[in-house]
């Protein structure tokens, strides 16, 4: 958005295209107290799903909803878990397709062919505008979260809150400029004594 002070980048309501496919289940994890505080360290489970979004003007932007790697601490120096407590990390963002990906052109970063098979007259250069089209690179990127919670049932040994989460999108193998997605949502939690 264009301002008198210049550009500015607002976030945009989205519409998810994926149906149910978004989310994450099963994350398992040591909670420890480090320094007086709570640390989450997640280990195990369904901590990642492809995920497509459409902007407002139809453009899509696919993403890797994930917390692969997560290590949170908490704000306060309580060692419990209570109603308030809050949580932020960082976390690993793979990149949205593996190493056997294939475009539609048939490029791969470790199977099919170095370029587009329709242009093999750039074989002798002048191929430096589709370089990050051709040369495809796995992107590993980084992502944070903030977790509140504002439920507790320490009967059962469960809570539930709302997290607020920033990651980028996919880059296409290397090709695109992320976006920068910011979602919001739910979680809920078990604590199991071993």
């Amino acid at each position: 958005k264009l301002t008198k002070t210049g550009l500015t980048t607002e976030a945009v309501n989205t519409k998810v295209t994926t149906r149910q496919t978004y989310v994450l289940t099963g994350i398992e994890g040591d909670l420890t107290t480090e320094g007086g505080k709570l640390k989450f360290t997640e280990k195990d489970g369904i901590d990642y799903a492809p995920t497509t979004v459409q902007l407002p003007g139809g453009e899509r932007v696919p993403f890797l909803f994930t917390v692969k790697n997560l290590i949170a601490t908490s704000d306060s120096g309580s060692s419990a878990i209570e109603s308030g407590t809050k949580l932020a990390g960082k976390f690993t963002v793979p990149s949205y397709r593996t190493g056997l990906f294939l475009d539609p052109k048939g490029r791969g970063t470790t199977t099919g062919y170095d370029q587009a098979v329709a242009l093999p007259a750039l074989q002798a250069g002048g191929d430096e505008s589709l370089f990050a089209e051709n040369n495809k690179k796995f992107d590993v990127g980084s992502g944070s979260i903030e977790l509140k919670v504002t439920s507790v049932n320490a009967e059962l040994g469960e809570f539930g809150g709302v997290f607020v989460h920033k990651q980028p999108s996919d880059t296409d193998l290397g090709s695109k400029v992320p976006k920068e997605v910011l979602l919001k949502g739910q979680f809920f939690g078990t604590v199991v004594a071993q």
